[in-house]
């Protein structure tokens, strides 16, 4: 006997945007007084569970983004204003606290694990309280009399919430959006959030989808429901790819092959989004969930690469390496081509014998500043050659002066929430390939030295693996020394891979650029050193806090193991200002991962 074979049409005819809202189906007689009364109270009623779920969780993720967005906002009107008090406010300290979540994260050692800060994991705690609660506060679960209607309310108001999570999860995803623009937080620090709104989004789907199969196979219609309609088939093949989506992104496996990664993520987005459009089939407001997220993406590409093409259909650049695996890509740009310092760009390589890899574009910091020039001026580009395009370009680089190449530019993203200029003394702090991004916001202090800016103490501590790491930066250090005048500036080397300590000459070398004989004629306020092994960060930071009174600011790029000292240390600073046991009156802390 031969298997059925499915026999109707993917999208219910004649296809509307919104389905009906007047009951229908119900056998009234079969049920009693009350179970018609439960049927139609509210967070019961089926026809207007999209108001009652969907709704509700929209209102809370705005709610959440106006209360960060009202933080963000109030920390940037705090920073312009001078305070003139000697000690720490009640503001002061409130700031403080939020600062030590912000700030403060965990690990396991063991597996190489790093948690989000205390900050994001209570967001992300509220998030999964809020939902765990929507989902499972009402009561029943299951309807009392089969009569009530197929739809088990745990699966009704678990799929409203999910669908309601979806324009959200999108948004936290892409690279303009409005939850960037309202919060002034950069896309790079909402994939935390798009990854847990996803996961969340996922087992909502799961609670969805087992009641229905628990109670088909109660009134053993299972088999009939899979062959007569599209809701099961068409709910299983939304969940497969949504299943992948979700483990596969997980840093453990997604960090090791990410070009793989990338490919198949966009691949399976796809066909979570038609199967889970075509699964909804218009039942009430479902669509307006997908016109919502649809409008979210595609402004957001349509505005990147309106943006892209606006510029021109590619910049001329020239890929140099450098030692130590280094590799520094110059770009030509327009002069209305604007970046401010500790941004990046997404680049994408379309020559320089790339091959394949320019079908894909890359996030790389910026290590520059711009120059005030008219015309045309140099963005520089400085990264360390590990797989993919990154290994390629070392590659075609190595053993030549420069290779010409030509590339297309989306961004420039991120930066430094507040000025550094700002504070009383700044921290610049750099691991390895991490110097990429900390040493253009050195070079806008060392500008600001020139122009009188109100910082008078910098303090840079690079840690690299050899003598020759620090090469590409040595210009930059030199114009730092230069800069200095009557402004206090630290610079400290840390060399972790050397089999003798560092002598005057590698130290005048790595820090002043030029000759040692010129140490001696350098300016006093400038001191540098270069020492063999890691920085004690932990000691270096908490005395630092110690000896400010003022306002201290610190930034840290470099490997998890570094930003989790300065992290945890700079957390328990803020901790003893918001108890009064500290003489600062702010320390505030930007850290950049390798990734995201």
């Amino acid at each position: 006997m031969s298997a059925a074979k499915p026999n109707f049409p993917l999208i219910k005819k004649p296809i509307l945007l919104h389905s009906s809202r007047v009951p229908s189906g119900y056998n009234f007689s079969a049920m009693s007084v009350e179970e018609k009364a439960l049927l139609f109270s509210k967070w019961h009623f089926w026809y207007q569970a999209d108001w009652d779920y969907g709704l509700t969780t929209i209102y809370f993720f705005c709610a959440a983004i106006g209360v960060l967005a009202i933080y963000q906002y109030g920390t940037l009107w705090r920073s312009s204003r001078k305070s003139t008090a000697k000690s720490a406010s009640l503001v002061d300290r409130v700031v403080a606290g939020t600062r030590y979540l912000s700030s403060r994260q965990y690990r396991v050692q063991r597996l190489g694990w790093y948690s989000p800060s205390v900050g994001v994991l209570c967001m992300v705690g509220a998030m999964w309280t809020f939902t765990m609660a929507l989902t499972f506060a009402v009561r029943p679960l299951y309807w009392p009399n089969m009569e009530m209607g197929h739809s088990p309310p745990l699966a009704t108001r678990s799929g409203w919430i999910s669908i309601a999570i979806m324009p959200f999860m999108i948004a936290f995803a892409t690279k303009v959006n409005p939850v960037s623009i309202v919060t002034a937080i950069s896309h790079e620090k909402l994939q935390v959030f798009h990854r847990w709104s996803a996961t969340i989004m996922y087992i909502t789907s799961l609670l969805h989808t087992f009641p229905f199969i628990i109670n088909s196979i109660q009134m053993k219609e299972m088999e009939s429901q899979w062959f007569k309609t599209n809701w099961y088939w068409t709910g299983v093949a939304a969940l497969i790819p949504q299943t992948w989506l979700i483990f596969m992104s997980w840093g453990i496996i997604r960090n090791p092959y990410y070009e793989f990664f990338k490919k198949m993520h966009f691949v399976a987005s796809i066909l979570f989004m038609v199967f889970l459009f075509i699964h909804c089939s218009f039942r009430l407001s479902s669509w307006d969930y997908f016109i919502a997220t649809g409008i979210l993406y595609a402004s957001s590409w349509l505005y990147r690469y309106g943006r892209m093409f606006l510029w021109s259909s590619g910049f001329a650049a020239t890929v140099e390496s450098l030692p130590d695996e280094m590799v520094r890509v110059t770009v030509k740009v327009p002069s209305r081509f604007k970046w401010s310092p500790g941004q990046h760009v997404f680049v994408r390589f379309i020559g320089g014998g790339v091959g394949i890899h320019a079908l894909t574009s890359h996030p790389f910091s910026i290590s520059n500043i711009p120059e005030s020039v008219e015309g045309s001026r140099d963005l520089e580009i400085v990264f360390r050659a590990y797989s993919g395009v990154t290994r390629r370009l070392y590659d075609v680089a190595s053993g030549k002066p420069s290779v010409s190449t030509r590339v297309i530019l989306d961004g420039p993203y991120g930066g430094v929430h507040l000025s550094l200029r700002s504070f009383d003394k700044v921290f610049l702090i750099a691991g390895g390939s991490g110097a990429t991004m900390i040493v253009s916001l050195l070079s806008d202090l060392v500008q600001g030295f020139r122009s009188g800016m109100y910082c008078k103490h910098v303090e840079f501590i690079l840690a690299v693996r050899t003598n020759d790491s620090p090469a590409w930066i040595k210009q930059t250090l030199a114009s730092a020394v230069a800069a200095a005048e009557h402004h206090k500036l630290v610079i400290h080397v840390h060399v972790t891979r050397v089999d003798k300590a560092s002598d005057d000459i590698l130290a005048a070398e790595a820090i002043h650029g030029k000759d040692a004989s010129s140490i001696a004629s350098s300016e006093e306020a400038v001191e540098g050193e270069v020492k063999t092994g890691r920085p004690a960060l932990v000691p270096i930071i908490r005395e630092a806090a110690r000896s400010t009174t003022g306002r201290l600011a610190m930034a840290a790029c470099g490997p998890d193991s570094l930003l989790y000292d300065v992290r945890n240390t700079v957390a328990e600073c803020n901790l003893d200002l918001m108890d009064g046991f500290s003489t600062l009156k702010e320390i505030y802390l930007h850290t950049e991962h390798y990734s995201w």
